[in-house]
This record gives structure tokens, C-alpha cells and sequence, in this order.
């Protein structure tokens, strides 16, 4: 008995080894539908470790720029925009505006300003590893939707409300309105 449960076990499993031993599955769909390679893969990852690390600086650096009474100001909107049936996002930037003294909205907007200038080198870096890992026709079509990205950002340099210390709040401190400064999300 214990030897045919045993024989059932390893004939189970013996499909699952051999794939084990086989050639890995490509990586997800990247660039224009090429596989990813794990290289490409890990320095996906190492990338978002980064801007993930930049954003929780960010966060702690905004957090600190403001005084204890305005920490708690800015809770409070947080709240209400969590617990509001109909949230509006613009009103509750006006009104952080509104509190907010103003070195502490220079503070929040150079805090944000920095954010966006080393998430920008960040992704310049990124840029050039992957483009590395790439072939010369791959290399020419990301030059190609880089430029058409270019041109379609021309004179729009910044997200509306980029500049709004409020509005940097609500994205940078809540997630209200999207990623952070700077960042592929608008804010409201």
C-alpha cells in the first residue's frame, strides 16, 4: 500500500519536475509584445523599489513640513473626503490652501518639486538600461514613442495643479487624485 502511494505521488509529480527542468516561460509582454527577459524584469522591479522609496521620502519629508495643528487639519479633509457621498477633491485643496501658512506651501511644493526631478532621473536611468537590453529595431521604436510622447506633453510640462500646495497634499499625503507629483496621474 505505502509503495503505490508512493508510485501515484511520484507519477503526479514527475510532469511538474520535468517542467521544472525545462526552458523558463518568457517574461510578461514588454515592448511592443517582446517578451521581457528576466534581466529586463529585475531592473522593472528595481525601478519601482526606488520610486517607491522616493515617494515614502517624499511622504515623510511633506510630513514634516507641516506643523502639528496642520497635520491634523489635513486629516481631517482626508476624512471628509473619505466619508463624503459626492468628494470633491478641488474644494479640499482650496481649503488646505487655506490653512496652510506660507512657508509651509513653499516648503510642500519644493518637497514635490524634488520628488519629480529625481523620480525624472530615475526613469532617465531606467531608460538607458533598458534601451541597453534591447535590439536596434526595438531601440529605434521606443525612440519613436518616446518622441511621439514628447510632442504630445509639449506645453504641458506639468500635471494642472502641480504647482498647488493643496493639491500636492491630497496626492502626495492621501493618494487623492492619483500618484504623487509629478507623476503619470493628474490631480483632479
Amino acid at each position: 500500500m505505502k509503495h503505490s502511494i508512493a508510485l501515484l505521488l511520484a507519477l503526479a509529480f514527475a510532469p511538474t519536475a520535468a517542467l521544472a527542468q525545462s526552458e523558463p516561460p518568457p517574461g510578461p509582454p514588454g515592448m511592443h509584445g517582446v517578451p521581457l527577459s528576466n534581466a529586463q524584469i529585475a531592473a522593472m522591479r528595481q525601478v519601482h523599489t526606488r520610486a517607491e522609496a522616493l515617494r515614502v521620502q517624499t511622504r515623510g519629508r511633506m510630513l514634516a513640513a507641516l506643523t502639528p495643528a496642520h497635520r491634523t487639519a489635513v486629516a481631517n479633509v482626508f476624512g471628509q473626503l473619505a466619508l463624503s457621498a459626492n468628494p470633491d477633491p478641488r474644494a479640499a485643496a482650496q481649503s488646505l490652501d487655506a490653512v496652510l501658512s506660507p512657508a509651509e506651501k513653499q516648503s510642500v511644493v519644493s518637497i514635490a518639486a524634488a520628488e519629480r526631478s529625481n523620480m525624472h532621473v530615475i526613469m532617465q536611468q531606467a531608460r538607458a538600461a533598458f534601451a541597453s537590453t534591447l535590439s536596434a529595431d526595438q531601440r529605434a521604436r521606443m525612440a519613436a514613442r518616446e518622441t511621439e510622447m514628447q510632442a504630445r506633453r509639449q506645453g504641458h510640462p506639468l500635471p494642472p495643479g502641480a504647482g498647488d500646495p493643496g493639491a500636492l497634499v491630497l496626492r502626495t499625503l492621501g493618494g487623492f487624485g492619483g500618484p504623487g507629483p509629478g507623476m503619470h496621474g493628474h490631480p483632479f
